[in-house]
């Protein structure tokens, strides 16, 4: 295949590429995920099943029909050919099981709600990280075009002759370093994208740095929205449920019944029978499941005490580096506005021959410095965001 074919299917695949590649904004991004990732998926899956078996738990006792045939009516004459049979709930078995339906949702929720939150977190953390990527590659090109210009300047004066020429060489050097990070920068964006969109489930590019909304909130709600803390929480609602069924498990068993005579007997009968059951010796087995569930319940509360004081402290924590990302922002932007203008200052006067060249180079250099200091800051603050969202329990609302 000759040269130029070899680029024309380059460009096309190249084309092709960025076409399937979509510019989205955050909240597209956390909707895709959401929709796209089998995590979250299986997440929800389990949530249905926990609502499924809380019905199946909550469910009446069921009704039997007994139908039996014997030759000899002498073998046992208490058995009925026909009989049907209900229990009947006197004692709470039924609300006690629905209970215990109650706090397995809860589980599923929780367990929901922390899949979500942590693929929030990977997902902010990986779009800030794309978008730190583009703004420290359009520097890294912005730097680039200023070597360019500083380069093509000293050429022209060195062939004037009103500079030697090893001005010039060393003004080289600054360019091509600028040219090497100028791709290491889009090649650190390109990888960083590819990480993104292994998150999202789709392709997808980033432009710039979202604009997150965070709540500052009362720690008093911490309990009911951080995952960690609502699945110890229902940690302790099974458990308060296991002691109630414990607890039954000695209770009278009540059942009313309806029989018919035997078939061999002509002459045909109905009635009811109603018998209640008492358990006289389970030999400890009631006991020893109720003290075993107050027990777990009991060490379920103490772990809730303990890691919700932790997570007051990560929301204090989270809060603090908040606030400092969010001044650090205001400091840098006024720092890089001043080295902006004092590189374009420096170039004019070293063409004026009013500084020198080292003077002009690390006037760039620190602009450089300063822009990338700049992004850094605001990838820690996108950071601090997400800490802060993850530390409070909080989901982001996104389109549907």
């Amino acid at each position: 295949m000759k040269p130029i074919a070899l680029f024309a299917c380059a460009a096309v695949v190249l084309t092709a590429a960025q076409a399937q590649e979509q510019t989205l904004q955050l909240s597209q991004a956390l909707a895709f995920a959401r929709a796209n990732r089998p995590s979250v998926q299986a997440a929800q899956l389990r949530l249905t099943s926990a609502r499924l078996s809380r019905r199946g738990l909550g469910a009446y006792p069921a009704t039997r029909l007994f139908i039996g045939y014997q030759n000899n009516l002498a073998l046992d004459g208490t058995e009925a050919d026909l009989a049907i049979a209900q229990p009947i709930d006197l004692f709470g078995r039924t609300a006690a099981s629905k209970a215990t339906g109650d706090a397995e949702i809860l589980r599923a929720q929780a367990e929901l709600q922390a899949v979500l939150a942590l693929l929030q977190a990977d997902v902010i953390d990986e779009f800030s990280e794309a978008a730190a990527a583009r703004a420290l590659a359009q520097n890294a090109a912005q730097i680039q075009e200023i070597a360019q210009r500083l380069y093509d300047s000293i050429r022209t004066l060195v062939d004037e002759g009103k500079l030697p020429g090893v001005q010039l060489m060393r003004v080289g050097i600054e360019l091509d370093r600028a040219k090497l990070a100028n791709g290491q920068r889009n090649a650190e964006l390109q990888a960083s994208l590819q990480r993104l969109s292994g998150l999202v489930g789709m392709a997808m590019s980033v432009e710039a740095f979202a604009e997150l909304s965070v709540n500052v909130i009362d720690p008093a709600r911490l309990p009911g929205q951080r995952a960690d803390l609502l699945l110890l929480a229902s940690e302790i609602r099974a458990a308060e449920a296991e002691t109630r069924v414990a607890k039954l498990g000695a209770a009278p068993e009540l059942e009313i019944q309806g029989r018919r005579s035997p078939w061999q007997e002509r002459d045909q009968q109905y009635g009811l029978r109603i018998q209640l059951g008492f358990p006289i010796n389970d030999f400890g087995k009631s006991r020893a499941e109720t003290a075993a569930a107050r027990t777990k319940a009991e060490a379920a509360r103490k772990a809730l005490a303990d890691a919700t004081r932790i997570a007051e402290s990560e929301l204090a924590a989270a809060r603090t580096n908040l606030s400092a990302a969010q001044e650090q922002i205001q400091r840098y932007q006024a720092i890089v506005q001043n080295a902006r203008a004092l590189v374009e200052k420096s170039r004019i006067g070293f063409t004026e021959k009013a500084i020198t060249l080292v003077e002009l180079l690390e006037s760039t250099r620190a602009l450089r410095e300063t822009e990338e200091g700049l992004v850094e800051s605001k990838l820690r603050l996108a950071k601090a965001q997400s800490a802060y969202l993850k530390a409070s329990g909080q989901l982001l609302e996104v389109p549907k």
